[in-house]
Parts: structure tokens; C-alpha cells; sequence
């Protein structure tokens, strides 16, 4: 895929995983858990772009209804833990296509 078509692709995620002005300045535990979970997914989200840009054979380590569970209120431990492995197995996910890219530089005239 395009770095377009990919970006298009995501677009949607990566809106709902921007960090608002007020959790950014918020100063509660439930800020704080909710501004690493979304961190930690925007991650996992940059290593599930870079494995479409590159036509990696994937599948995404959460569904559609425990995405929205990890970002509902209120957030705790066990989310955290589970946006930490999510970001973990995309990792893991990226490193292994990764031994197969082909990383040649294009040649200009």
C-alpha cells in the first residue's frame, strides 16, 4: 500500500487515539491511565501503518468492541495492562515482517 492509502486507512484510529487538551492536562490517575493507553495504542497503530505500507500479512490483536472497551471510562490497571500487550504484539508483529522488507533506497537520475 501507499503511505496514503495507509494513512486513509488509519485515520479514523488515530482521531480517536489523539490525547485532548484536558487529558493532557489532567492531573487524576484516570488522566494519567487513559493518556498511556492511548499512547501506547498510537504505537501499536504506527507498526500495523509501517506492516501495510510494506503488504505484511497481519491481524490486528484487538476487535472493534475491545478497542472501544480499553478507551471507555473509567480506566484502570487491566487496561493498561492490555494496551501494553497490544502494543507489545504489534511490536513483535513488525519485527518479524521486518527481516523480509526490502529497504533499497530508490535510485534517482
Amino acid at each position: 500500500m501507499t503511505k496514503e492509502k495507509v494513512k486513509k486507512k488509519w485515520a479514523s484510529t488515530r482521531k480517536l487515539l489523539e490525547i485532548t487538551d484536558s487529558e493532557y492536562n489532567g492531573v487524576t490517575q484516570e488522566a494519567a491511565n487513559l493518556r498511556f493507553i492511548k499512547t501506547k495504542l498510537q504505537i501499536a497503530v504506527y507498526y500495523l501503518q509501517m506492516l501495510d505500507e510494506h503488504d505484511s500479512e497481519y491481524q490486528v490483536p484487538w476487535n472493534k468492541e475491545q478497542f472501544k472497551w480499553a478507551l471507555r471510562k473509567p480506566v484502570g490497571d487491566k487496561k493498561k495492562q492490555q494496551a501494553k500487550e497490544w502494543c507489545h504484539q504489534c511490536r513483535l508483529m513488525r519485527d518479524k515482517a521486518c527481516a523480509t522488507w526490502n529497504y533499497e533506497e530508490v535510485k534517482t537520475a
